[in-house]
């Protein structure tokens, strides 16, 4: 290679070199030509020799070399506020504002830097009215303050403010790129001048503050991030932060603005009680979004309009962890999940379903403590617990499912934990008692209330009381020790093909028919008021048979049917009525019968159960089997059945010589 060669090469390379120039329209004179030195930043022509590479302004001046540092101070005379126009577009490398407040006005700056930083040293401002541009972000440095105004800026990279304030102008939408990662670090600051514009972001992390203004803030794209910083706004409450994007943004800080919350898409999590501020009207879930809870926080909100199953069907609620709570009134404007993964989710405002249906799911606990409206419906879907409570009843119309887990009423008592509707426990489909319905507090449902138990349904009184109209299927009551389950409160009739369990007590209301359609034993105690009490082919055990009303007891026709009791009492001034009773295929027996004596008959209480078809007076307490039955016809047949027992053990046992 020639010596001429190399030699060009050489100089090639040294004329690409970065050097730093300085803003001095004086010339060689020193400083940067008076306390307002406004000019053209220009790549040519002898008017626009504003560059020195003096940092004192002393040098020869000359015209801007593309891609080099750019200070805007030569001595220290720009003390003032000056114009930088902008011709054409100037690639520069990064920005360094020492001395006045400047305002770039015009053309294109692009940033070509690595790391493009724009600097401002502390009480200083800079005003970026000309567009940005650039292949590697933004960083904003120094203490001092610059605000972007162009809303054609089209930089693509992160936007990071590492020191001191980035304003966001109030000129339009969007002066920052609309996908740019913003960073916000602990001693820096972004506010958006108020304006009622609209800047979106691709996430949002840090730990410095954020300043809505009165504009919507959207941050989210695919991206999970955590902004541990505080939000605030300018107090009118018309702001907005809006999460977008499939991505999960977290926020931990704590804020103070009083705008609204909208979940469009993703997950918001709140993971400090000052996470959302004071958010006021207008807070939002929209479908297939999620706004989730964590760090035991205590957000107090106003109202929140919520839609949908969450993002990933997590729930448009979703406590993640800890006990957390959301204060504000919710609205459904579509049928809604709200889910709890592990610890506790307390809802504390009221809850309007309209005609929506809401849906508690997860392994964890809900608490709903406000009232429940509308004529949507109730589903507990999860493995966790949901709770019912609070001092307002739940006037909800629609039906209550619980399809797995348990549903919790703990309301005041004597105050409606559900509505009139129809409630069902169990789905069917898991194992018994995985879906229960238990009561906190007596008299949490309407005396109306008509409740299906299936296979793998409970209900639970756990010791209190409650009144209901129906009750059908083929699962458990559970009365504790001493619950009291009252069916037929209004009259109605039941079919019952489940078991009772508890010491308590089931009582039969009304002037309906309760039918028993499976044979079961419990401990407790079985009160008959009133109706009908039916046997259907079972055998029932109970510890006391209480008569507190005129009441029929139906042993069913064409079927064997007992009745088992191990205490069997009559109330004075009451009659017990047997139906559709056989001798020797129905049997009913009392080991104690309170008042009665054994082998007597026609004497209280013996004869306030009748037979039907036999005289009150010939009811009977048999003393060598404790059967209550008419006498003498029973007797007989009794006799009739040892008998023709005694003969077929003896056939049974003939010697071998009276086969041949």
């Amino acid at each position: 290679m020639s010596s001429s060669l190399l030699a060009w090469l050489f100089l090639g390379l040294l004329a690409q070199a970065q050097t730093t120039l300085y803003w001095d329209i004086n010339g060689s004179a020193a400083g940067a030509g008076g306390a307002t030195p406004s000019g053209t930043w220009k790549t040519s022509g002898a008017a626009n020799t504003n560059w020195s590479t003096s940092s004192a302004g002393t040098a020869t001046t000359a015209v801007w070399t593309a891609n080099d540092v750019a200070v805007f101070s030569a001595g220290t005379d720009a003390t003032g506020a000056y114009t930088v126009t902008v011709s054409g577009t100037q690639s520069v490398d990064s920005m360094l504002i020492n001395a006045g407040t400047i305002d770039f006005t015009g053309g294109t700056l692009s940033l070509t830097g690595t790391t493009p930083g724009i600097t401002v040293a502390s009480g200083l401002a800079a005003t970026f009215d000309s567009k940005l541009t650039g292949s590697n972000g933004l960083v904003i440095n120094g203490a001092g303050t610059v605000l972007l105004n162009n809303t054609g800026n089209t930089y693509t990279g992160a936007t990071t403010v590492s020191l001191g304030t980035l304003q966001v102008g109030a000129t339009g939408n969007n002066i920052l790129p609309t996908t740019t990662a913003l960073t916000i670090a602990s001693d820096a600051s972004v506010a958006l001048l108020s304006g009622s514009t609209a800047q979106a972001v691709g996430s949002l992390t840090g730990a410095g503050s954020l300043n809505l203004g009165n504009n919507t803030f959207k941050v989210g794209d695919t991206t999970n991030t955590t902004f541990s910083g505080a939000i605030a706004d300018d107090g009118s409450g018309t702001s907005v932060l809006q999460k977008t994007g499939t991505g999960t943004l977290t926020l931990s800080g704590t804020s103070t603005f009083n705008g609204a919350v909208n979940v469009s898409a993703g997950t918001l999590v709140a993971a400090s009680s000052g996470a959302l501020g004071a958010a006021g009207s207008g807070n939002t879930i929209a479908n297939g979004a999620t706004l989730a809870l964590s760090g035991n926080s205590i957000l107090n909100t106003t109202a929140w309009s919520v839609n949908g199953t969450g993002a990933s069907t997590n729930g448009a609620i979703e406590n993640l962890r800890g006990a957390n709570s959301l204060g504000g009134t919710i609205t459904l404007s579509g049928n809604t999940t709200v889910a709890s993964d592990a610890g506790t989710l307390t809802l504390t405002g009221d809850v309007g379903l309209g005609a929506r249906t809401l849906t508690a799911s997860g392994a964890g606990n809900i608490n709903l403590s406000g009232a429940i409206s509308g004529t949507g419906k109730f589903i507990e879907a999860g493995g966790g617990t949901t709770t019912l409570s609070g001092t307002t009843a739940n006037t909800f119309s629609g039906t209550t499912t619980i399809n797995d887990g348990t549903l919790q009423l703990g309301k005041t008592a004597g105050v409606a934990a559900l509505g009139a509707g129809a409630i069902t426990i169990g789905d069917g489909t898991g194992a018994g008692s995985s879906a229960n319905l238990v009561l906190l507090a007596n008299t949490q449902l309407s005396g109306s209330a008509s409740i299906t138990l299936n296979s793998d349904g409970r209900l639970a009184l756990n010791n209190f009381t409650q009144s209901i109209d129906k009750l059908s299927g083929t699962g458990l009551v559970d009365l504790g020790a001493s619950g009291s389950l009252t069916v037929g409160a209004a009259n109605g009739s039941s079919s019952f093909n489940g078991t009772v369990t508890g010491g308590g007590n089931l009582i039969k209301a009304g002037t309906g028919t309760l039918t028993f359609n499976s044979s079961f034993n419990f401990t407790g105690t079985l009160t008959l008021s009133g109706g009908t009490i039916s046997l259907n082919a079972i055998t029932l055990s109970v510890g006391t048979l209480h008569i507190t009303g005129n009441t029929v007891l139906d042993f069913g026709a064409s079927t064997a049917s007992t009745l088992n009791a191990t205490t069997f009492i009559v109330d004075a001034g009451v009659t017990l009525t047997v139906i559709n009773w056989a001798n020797a295929v129905d049997y009913f027996y009392a080991q104690n019968w309170t008042g009665a004596t054994l082998g007597g008959s026609g004497t209280t209480p013996e004869n306030q159960l009748t037979f039907s078809g036999y005289s009150n007076n010939s009811t009977q307490w048999q003393s060598y089997d404790d059967e209550v039955t008419p006498a003498p016809e029973s007797a007989f047949y009794g006799a009739v059945f040892i008998g023709l027992t005694l003969a077929w053990v003896l056939w049974h046992r003939r010697p071998p010589a009276l086969l041949a």
